[in-house]
């Protein structure tokens, strides 16, 4: 039977690709920090109960104007189609594998192509092939819209930031009346206090920003008292009641500091408490649209094209987990039941890891760095599901059996047995970190690492860029000295004080550029409170430089992330600077002359920042093996004939 499209459905597919589709993806997501960026720059659209009801409506409609469509076409093939996408998103779907939002494709390669060259180069081109379930909906000619919910089932990163990546519809989650019932209640009745949330997090962002700026305008007033105060001829210069007028300056300021911190630290606290209630209802929210999608998917679809849900348990299956099963059987069926547990642990542990680099990715992005997770979790997930799905198997198989089947029952006790021991040692932690903890403790070490890495690979190459700038002009002030400063220069000594800095400078910017040229090594333990400490020596020494505005800028936007994202010691941060502006460096007695002043000051701006350093070992690559131990696992079960 043919099925009518209604106008509603068709005016509802309009409002998507015209007016509505960011809201809508985004109700659909469950990504917070992406709302809060997209809410910034709409602020005309908000989350509320009436805006909510009228976008499960609009997404209702949507559904069944696609499916209806669907219907009509010939599915016996998959379709493969073509979109762009920013960095970001590509490997945010690396992390999540999967697409719950709608998503508009065009059907000819060219198209995307021709566009992507007039990109930048953090555009990539997703290449999807639609498994045949899938429904979709020609909108243009060579565009289509994609149904929401669904599955990367594979996904191969190419070359020139290309992605292949195969879908499949999502299982679906079946809800009882009562579950839906409530569930529809209660994101309803919390919509207007989300959206009112969300309006409280831009807000505590905004002062959290604004605070940071009062915070580092504070450390500039108080280094600059101590630093007056450090004068060898402070003690001369000033009179009692100016040095107690001082000290009284210093504690005020530190008092007001200290009441800053704790003001932005309890402005992150309220932000935090929000964020993870706007998440809560998110997750209600996706889980009640998707049954809704599921319900009016099964309605419009043949019965052949449904696929199956989850199934949830019948009176008869939980009457068969009920009944007791023979000593004999019942022994196996203990073994089958520790390696299901074991493997629950293993997919729970992998979801901890994939919200970890979510997290990771989300700072690296906002501070334009490129981590890039070392562990494919998403593969991880995939054969351990795989596992899951096989060990469920023979679990279920037990249940089936009797003690005369002992021949067979001895055979399965014999797989349990192997594939327990072969779960067991998956937890066996594979790189030396020098202490005693498991796969997955370390994985989350190497990952924070690596972010960490690359993080320090930013900074540091805002930092050589920015001062091989200030050589550079330097260089150029003192060649273009013209004839009759050079003249008196050969009287008063300048000229070779100049030669002296011209080497001097050569030196320096050898010695930048090698930093410059070499990567950060994963080995090495990278600590955010050295970090830091670079960046704030840095802008303390160019503020006022014109020259490199912008790349102060950029650092004190990563500092502001870090601040944000790790938990920092501002005393141990003051003490690494300390250390690297050369305190603890041997101080020469005697009288010495400028020219030995320069080369001094060389010697302590390369140890400062590190440029005296060399790295010219290489380093193995990490690669961690859990994903091809877990398929070892699943053909073991495979080949050994008991399901």
């Amino acid at each position: 039977m043919k099925l009518k499209i209604t106008k509603e459905e068709l005016k509802a597919i309009q409002t998507y690709k015209n007016e509505t589709y960011e809201l809508i993806n985004h109700i659909l997501a469950e990504q917070v920090e992406n709302d809060l960026s997209f809410m910034m720059q709409n602020s005309q659209l908000q989350y509320s109960k009436t805006i909510l009801e009228e976008t499960i409506e609009t997404i209702g409609l949507m559904v069944s104007a696609m499916i209806k469509t669907f219907q009509q076409k010939d599915k016996a093939k998959n379709l493969t189609v073509y979109k762009q996408a920013s960095l970001a998103e590509a490997e945010q779907l690396k992390l999540d594998f999967s697409m719950n939002s709608f998503c508009l494709a065009k059907t000819e390669k060219e198209i995307v192509e021709n566009t992507s060259t007039k990109a930048s180069a953090k555009v990539v081109n997703l290449e999807l092939k639609l498994d045949s379930a899938i429904p979709y909906m020609e909108l243009e000619k060579n565009e289509i819209l994609i149904f929401p919910f669904t599955h990367i089932t594979n996904l191969k990163e190419k070359k020139d930031n290309f992605y292949q990546i195969d879908l499949a519809l999502q299982e679906w989650e079946i809800l009882s009346d009562e579950e839906r019932t409530n569930l529809s209640e209660n994101i309803r009745k919390q919509a207007d206090e989300i959206g009112q949330k969300i309006k409280d997090c831009i807000e505590l962002d905004q002062e959290t920003v604004f605070q940071y700026e009062n915070i580092r305008k504070l450390e500039q007033l108080l280094a600059k008292h101590n630093f007056a105060i450090e004068q060898e001829t402070y003690q001369q210069d000033t009179t009692p009641e100016e040095r107690q007028s001082d000290l009284e300056d210093i504690e005020r300021i530190t008092t007001e500091l200290t009441s800053l911190k704790d003001k932005v630290a309890q402005l992150f606290n309220s932000r935090q408490q929000n964020i993870d209630t706007i998440l809560d209802w998110k997750r209600d929210l996706a889980a009640y649209i998707k049954n809704e999608i599921r319900l009016i998917y099964e309605k419009y679809s043949a019965p052949a094209n449904v696929t199956k849900p989850l199934q949830e348990k019948t009176e008869q299956t939980a009457e068969t987990e009920k009944k007791e099963l023979p000593p004999e059987v019942e022994d196996v069926k203990k073994e089958a039941l520790e390696n299901l547990a074991v493997v629950d642990t293993l997919l729970k542990n992998i979801q901890d890891l994939i919200a970890k680099q979510q997290n990771h990715a989300r700072i690296a992005e906002a501070m334009d760095s490129n981590y890039k997770a070392l562990n494919n979790a998403f593969e991880m997930k995939n054969v351990a599901e795989e596992l899951e799905a096989l060990v469920q198997a023979i679990s279920s198989k037990i249940d089936t059996m009797l003690p005369e089947n002992k021949e067979e029952l001895d055979k399965i006790s014999e797989v349990n047995l192997q594939v327990n021991i072969l779960l067991n040692y998956l937890n066996n932690a594979k790189a030396a970190v020098g202490k005693k903890i498991n796969r997955f403790d370390e994985m989350a070490i190497i990952e924070e690492n690596e972010l960490k890495k690359e993080i320090a690979e930013t900074i540091k190459n805002i930092r050589c860029e920015a001062e091989l700038k200030k050589l550079e002009d330097d260089v150029e002030i003192i060649e273009d000295k013209n004839k009759f400063q050079r003249f008196i220069g050969r009287f008063t000594g300048k000229n070779k004080l100049d030669a002296t800095m011209l080497d001097q400078i050569k030196i320096r910017q050898t010695a930048i550029k090698k930093t410059f040229k070499a990567k950060m090594l994963l080995s090495y333990n990278y600590s955010i409170h050295e970090l830091l400490a670079e960046i704030e020596m840095f802008i303390k020494e160019n503020e006022d430089d014109e020259l490199v505005l912008e790349d102060v800028s950029h650092l004190r936007k990563i500092k502001d992330i870090l601040k944000k994202n790790f938990v920092i010691a501002d005393s141990k941060v003051n003490r690494i600077i300390e250390q690297k502006m050369g305190k603890n460096l041997p101080v020469v007695a005697q009288k010495i002359s400028k020219k030995e002043l320069i080369e001094i000051d060389t010697y302590r701006f390369l140890n400062r920042y590190g440029y005296d350093r060399s790295n010219d070992r290489k380093e193995p690559e990490y690669q961690d093996t859990l994903a091809n131990e877990i398929k070892r696992i699943v053909e073991y079960i495979k080949t050994s004939g008991v399901i």
